[in-house]
């Protein structure tokens, strides 16, 4: 949560004042600058809020869960 409440964490629309491209994650980007680069999603398909941790791609390749500061 401290991660998705961080000022600078965002659910960006659009790009540059246009509709987000699909180059860029459209229709929606998250982007969390708190996370390293491979916690940062192109595609959002959808959005879960848990106290668990679910794992994932890339937990199931080896990295850690959490992935920033």
């Amino acid at each position: 949560m401290a991660s998705a409440l961080h000022a600078q964490t965002l659910l960006a629309l659009t790009y540059d004042g246009d509709v987000l491209p699909p180059k860029y994650g459209f229709p929606i980007k998250l982007r969390v600058p708190t996370k390293l680069g491979y916690k940062n999603p192109k595609h959002i398909v959808a959005i879960s809020v848990t106290n668990e941790y679910p794992g994932g791609y890339w937990e199931n390749q080896g990295y850690n869960w959490f992935g920033g500061s």
